[in-house]
């Protein structure tokens, strides 16, 4: 439940950043090098700055870092081209059912009636609760954005699999989580870097250069590190919960937790309407999380 809380707080930091810069390439990688760089140092004190290391964990983090460019580049594309509402369905739907179907299938858990009826309440409340916001929204080219929309739900889903299969198989079980979060920290900033810098340096560096300024500017840096601290906190409590809980229960929980919860957040603090589809949509969303418990 706390890691709920962290990325519904994610999920609120983050609107206030994309509300005080520009959506672009090189705000979106700034983002995830500060927060990635914020997570290394996090972790790296937590564990009294010792770190765990296998081949295995390595090239489990590699994949989590090169997964990750895409999740924030993709995200901030996606949110310049149409609807957050749909945006966030497509990474909910991603990060539900791709590790629920992993867990059934290469993990051979359980599947119980109350998990299926779950799974189709809680993928129909989600459906209902973006597809209101459609309705009332343009969205400008429309194939590749949902083509985009198509990339988070598979990048999405994929780091809940990368996480749960580096906790459940091989080697990933000498390793523990604040280790692999720092290892995993490390090579995000890296790989970030190496994506930033150029185009810092390139043809338009004083338009990048004043993109990657903006960044540094009061509310949207306060916001990086609020970002960094919950995001990464979060992820660690997802690993810590995937050595205990199955996927196909602990994945959907999570999921339909950050719908309540960041609507709630929409509604109190950021004062935003929410329809009434929207709310059958949050109660069907908190139903669900308890039919995984059967």
């Amino acid at each position: 439940m706390i890691a709920v809380v962290c990325f519904a707080a994610q999920f609120a930091f983050t609107k206030i950043y994309e509300g005080r810069v520009r959506q672009t390439f090189v705000t979106a990688l700034s983002l995830l090098v500060f927060t990635s760089c914020i997570g290394t140092l996090l972790f790296l004190i937590v564990g009294g700055f010792q770190i765990r290391f296998s081949w295995f964990s390595g090239i489990m983090a590699a994949i989590f870092a090169l997964i990750m460019i895409p999740y924030f580049v993709v995200g901030i594309q996606i949110l310049s081209l149409g609807s957050l509402a749909i945006y966030s369905l497509f990474m909910m739907l991603g990060g539900m059912l791709l590790p629920f179907f992993y867990g059934i299938l290469f993990l051979r858990e359980d599947v119980s009636a109350g998990k299926v009826a779950g799974c189709i309440l809680l993928t129909a409340c989600m459906i209902l609760q973006g597809t209101g916001q459609e309705t009332e929204e343009k969205v400008k080219k429309k194939w590749l954005y949902y083509l985009l929309c198509m990339v988070g739900f598979i990048v999405n889903g994929l780091t809940g699999v990368i996480a749960k299969a580096h906790q459940v198989h091989g080697h990933g079980r000498e390793v523990d989580e604040i280790s692999f979060t720092v290892i995993s920290c490390g090579l995000t900033a890296v790989f970030a870097l190496f994506l930033l810098v150029p185009m810092l340096l390139g043809k338009s560096r004083k338009t990048k250069m004043a993109e990657f300024r903006s960044t540094l500017a009061m509310v949207p840096f306060l916001s990086i590190i609020a970002i960094g601290v919950a995001a990464y906190l979060g992820n660690f409590l997802h690993l810590k919960a995937a050595t205990t809980v199955p996927a196909s229960v602990q994945f959907p929980v999570v999921s339909g937790g950050v719908i309540v919860l960041s609507a709630l957040v929409s509604r109190v603090i950021f004062r935003e309407k929410i329809a009434l589809r929207e709310w059958i949509a949050i109660g069907g969303s908190f139903v669900a999380t308890f039919l995984f418990m059967y």
